[in-house]
């Protein structure tokens, strides 16, 4: 929108900000109803950005899709490490490991054995050290990768 008022001393129309234009009332509901959120919030000004830029209607589309899955994927996610209930969030790449064990921590870091199905067995008494940071440290990256 331009700003034309007598008022301005260089008489040059300037842009005004404005809010866009809200969704159609069906449109809301469907979004609504179809629980996607995050494209009910961001559909109008994607709509005015895709109407100034010109970009195609799978553009558009693509766009709005794309932030409703990373949306449900941060969803997800916190979802999960609340239900994990972690006393701390922590991963293996913050584990400072000097010790020899450090090849096993990569390959448990990798998630090699998880993708193939295997199951990891840790022997040692309650509290030892690669127990605690082969449990606690790998479980968040379980949770990314699933």
């Amino acid at each position: 929108m331009f700003d034309r008022s007598p008022g301005r001393p260089s008489g040059r129309p300037t842009m005004t900000a404005t809010a866009p234009p809200p969704l159609a009332a069906d449109l809301t509901e469907g979004l609504c109803r179809l629980k996607l959120g995050t494209m009910r919030r961001l559909a109008p000004d994607l709509l005015v950005t895709a109407k100034t830029q010109r970009w195609t209607l799978e553009e558009f589309f693509r766009t709005l899709l794309t932030a409703e899955i990373s949306a449900r994927d941060e969803s997800n996610t916190r979802t999960r490490f609340k239900a994990a209930a972690f006393p701390v969030t922590k991963t293996l790449a913050e584990c400072d490991v000097t010790s020899p064990r450090c090849r096993t921590f990569d390959y448990l870091a990798s998630l090699e054995w998880f993708r193939a199905a295997e199951n990891v067995c840790l022997i040692g008494p309650d509290g030892t050290l690669a127990r605690t940071y082969s449990d606690r440290r790998n479980a968040p990256t379980r949770i990314y990768s699933s």
